[in-house]
């Protein structure tokens, strides 16, 4: 079935009925959902228009079910019943639409008189409404009882973004959205702007209520939005210049110059697309009264018979005639779900997540669209929220074994008791831009920590603090052809949440078989190391299948020495205190995510000297 791309408007008018809070903070711990709320029974009336209790059923199953099928980790959330019951428009009359539904919010937290609390304006919505406008963009034509729209699409993701991840998270792929309409849009209701917003329209029958439109009842809708807008000036110049008649003429001569600009502007339009008024209307974005004063095209957004066009074209839709009196009835059409997201947030992902993979669309369209199919049977989320990938251990290898019963080796970890392609044990790492976290790879029948992007990668099982004296050891290796420029791979060593007392040593591989790159930066005062040096990072280049260096870092009294596959680099025979300890292990890796361009880390091993 052919997809449709959709945008969502910002409600200009909304105004929700009244529902009792009952608990506050729902969660054992303080996180999750905020409340639980107590609803009136029966219909209701908002601004003249009586909600079923039919609509008011839908509004509130949606609460439960949005609760059934996500809940916020380390936020507040909240869900709300949605309810209005019209558009107010240019022309300052409301678009009859009537819509219902709830919304899921989920805010940042702060401690507030030692109790969590949400960060107001950090809210971020997911939203579930039966017959809520989409699109926009064409305001300006919309008066009386029609309403135009163009649907523009965005694509969040890069380019670079690997397949893996679009087939888990790109709506448009997913097939458990085949008999929708998926969209990533550019407009989302009470947008916290976090980086994808994607909506989800499910029409009944499959059967989106839209009809496109031509060039001809385009441009007829341009000339009366032109003479409106005139009269709407003149009288705006009246209103503020009561009384000072020299100011009126001069203001409404101004005016005239300008209507007669953008008659000049349409009479064009008139004439070069006169043989074109049957085809499909298609514009770049929305057009106002000032754009025919300026001699704009509003079909290419360039001066009219000048340049040639280059931006990207939508196709201008309306409702299909009787709409807007079904939706007055209360009869369900479609159902817009739209959330904001981002692949490396941590507030929003597991949100997104949810919605992907708990909720279930098919009991939400049969519920509203054909409710006999589910009576009798209560809804459940295809997966919990509480759903956790299982973490899979695998068998020691015999080095770990070994180094377990060596008490001179302090730490000592090669992935081998973790699965292929999940995150590590027993190490924090942040989201890379990608949306995925380290993860472990296997590469010469070998574990490897692979790093992609990812910043401050730490072991959560490093006894602390570090020996006085000690090695410090690691394999790193890179991919064939690893990009040239992209960014090193850091080693920190560091007092425990601080800086000062700190060493770094960094590496990058070289490019056709030349040497790599090292850094090494002391930051130590009082005669001892400070600043930061650079050195080769011999036989360490990009020309093999997998390039393989040996690191080790040795800490003997005040000395520090430094080796890169065997061969000295580095030799401070007063580096630091002999007294230094450390607290702190850190990898770190800047944005530089490719498939060029990661790094793969094992073997790490620190012994007791």
């Amino acid at each position: 079935m052919k997809k449709i791309i959709f945008t969502c408007f910002v409600l200009i008018h909304f105004t929700a009925i009244a529902q009792i809070k009952t608990t506050k903070l729902v969660s054992a711990d303080g996180y999750g959902w905020m409340y639980d709320y107590q609803f009136e029974s029966g219909p209701q009336t908002l601004n003249g228009f009586t909600f079923s209790a039919r609509q008011l059923d839908i509004c509130h199953s949606l609460v439960r079910w949005m609760k059934a099928s996500y809940v916020p980790q380390k936020f507040l959330g909240d869900v709300r019943r949605f309810t209005n019951v019209g558009l107010k428009k240019m022309d300052g009359k409301l678009l009859p639409l009537i819509n219902y539904g709830a919304t899921a919010y989920t805010w940042s937290v702060e401690m507030k008189r030692g109790k969590l609390a949400p960060i107001q304006e950090t809210e971020m919505p997911w939203g579930i409404t039966v017959n809520e406008r989409f699109g926009g963009g064409l305001g300006k034509i919309s008066v009386g009882d029609d309403y135009y729209f163009i649907l523009p699409d965005n694509n969040y993701f890069d380019k670079g973004t690997p397949q893996e991840v679009l087939n888990k998270y790109d709506i448009k792929r997913l097939p458990q959205f085949k008999n929708y309409y998926p969209a990533y849009n550019s407009v989302n209701r009470y947008l916290r702007e976090p980086g994808i917003l994607s909506t989800l329209l499910l029409c009944k029958d499959n059967h989106l209520p839209i009809v496109k439109i031509t060039n001809e009842e385009l441009l007829q809708k341009a000339k009366q939005m032109i003479d409106r807008e005139h009269q709407k000036k003149l009288s705006e110049i009246l209103e503020k210049n009561k009384g000072n008649q020299k100011n009126i003429d001069y203001f409404n001569g101004y005016e005239e110059t300008n209507y007669q600009k953008a008659l000049a502007t349409f009479s064009k339009h008139m004439g070069n697309y006169k043989d074109r008024m049957n085809e499909t209307a298609q514009v770049p974005d929305g057009f106002d009264y000032i754009d025919f004063v300026n001699g704009y095209d509003i079909f290419t957004r360039i001066q009219i018979n000048e340049g040639t066009p280059h931006l990207k074209t939508y196709t201008v839709y309306k409702f299909e005639p009787g709409v807007l009196e079904q939706t007055k009835q209360g009869i369900p059409l479609w159902i817009r779900v739209s959330w904001a997201w981002s692949l490396n947030d941590e507030k929003t992902k597991p949100m997104h997540e949810s919605i992907i993979n708990n909720f279930d669309f098919q009991y939400l369209y049969d519920y509203v669209f054909n409710p006999d199919k589910v009576k009798g049977r209560s809804y459940k989320p295809l997966r919990s929220p509480d759903f956790k990938e299982a973490i899979v251990v695998t068998e020691k290898s015999t080095a770990t074994k070994e180094a377990e019963k060596n008490n001179n080796i302090y730490f000592f970890e090669d992935f081998s008791s973790n699965a292929t392609g999940q995150k590590p044990k027993a190490w924090n790492s942040a989201l890379n831009s990608n949306g995925s976290y380290t993860r472990i790879a296997e590469m010469e029948e070998e574990k490897w920590m692979e790093i992609a992007g990812n910043d401050n990668i730490t072991p959560t099982h490093l006894k602390k603090p570090l020996p006085q004296n000690f090695e410090l050891s690691f394999d790193v290796a890179v991919p064939k052809d690893f990009t040239w420029g992209a960014k090193r791979l850091d080693m920190i060593l560091a007092k425990e949440n601080s800086s000062a007392s700190s060493f770094r040593f960094s590496i990058k591989p070289g490019s056709g078989g030349q040497n790599g790159e090292t850094q090494v930066e002391n930051n130590f005062v009082n005669g001892y190391a400070n600043g930061t040096k650079w050195y080769a990072a011999p036989g360490f280049s990009n020309d093999k299948k997998i390039n393989k260096a040996k690191v080790v870092i040795r800490k003997n009294g005040e000395v520090l020495q430094v080796f890169v596959n065997n061969e000295k680099i580095a030799d401070y025979p007063k580096a630091m205190p002999a007294t230094t300890v450390f607290n702190t292990l850190k990898f770190s890796h800047g944005r530089s995510d490719g498939e060029t361009e990661k790094y793969f880390i094992s073997n790490i091993k620190i012994t007791k000297l």
